[in-house]
């Protein structure tokens, strides 16, 4: 009795079931890889632009100068620092900028951010009006910056030996403390793919200390 040579319909049936389950596996596999390496390019997007931000901020921060504004009406170092701006006096210049804020060594400027990102205003820095929201030069330094919150280390000048600790604050005015403050710290929300997310604190120490007397 001869056999005809094939296969049944139920084992074709079960072979085409079984590469239908190894495709289905298959594709979720592909999607799974890529979406983890849309997710690692994203954080290595938002590390580099926040390294970036870092380095421009605290290069800015570590050059501030204690400037004095000598006045009438007005004697006091150009510092102002609130809990989500900053502006003062520093020596973190370029020196190939072809602004007029750069060029006598020493410029003002104020760091905060609005709706449309993270905000850098330059100005001469012997104007009368230097601590004014107003002229200079602005530009924008990241557009993907939500918010900005400071914070300033009190280490008074007049502690005693006892006292050897200070205080963070978040607010500063020189009119009512005469001197800079010891540190400042940064943190940086951004806005990545639709999400907030708060990057770690930066603290940059500064390296003037200078009362005015």
């Amino acid at each position: 009795m001869n056999r005809r040579g094939g296969f049944t319909l139920v084992e074709i049936l079960l072979a085409m079931s079984l590469a239908i389950v190894i495709m289905v596996i298959l594709f979720a596999a592909l999607r799974l890889g890529y979406r983890a390496q849309e997710r690692g390019g994203a954080r290595a997007e938002a590390t580099q632009k926040l390294r970036i931000i870092n380095d421009r901020i605290s290069w800015l921060i570590r050059g501030i100068y204690p400037y004095v504004i000598n006045q009438p009406d007005m004697k006091k170092i150009a510092f102002e620092g609130s809990s989500d701006r900053i502006g003062f006096v520093t020596t973190s210049v370029d020196n190939y900028a072809a602004g007029p804020e750069d060029r006598p060594g020493l410029k003002w400027v104020s760091i905060a951010a609005d709706n449309k990102g993270l905000r850098i205003r330059e100005k001469v820095f012997f104007l009368s009006e230097i601590v004014e929201e107003s002229g200079g030069r602005d530009y924008l330094l990241d557009p993907g910056v939500r918010k900005l919150a400071f914070s300033y280390y009190d280490l008074r000048p007049e502690k005693t030996e006892k006292e050897t600790e200070g205080e963070w604050v978040t607010e500063w005015d020189t009119a009512d403390k005469p001197y800079l403050p010891a540190a400042v710290k940064v943190k940086i929300t951004l806005e990545q793919d639709g999400r907030y997310e708060v990057m770690p604190e930066m603290i940059v120490r500064l390296n003037v200390l200078t009362t005015l007397q």
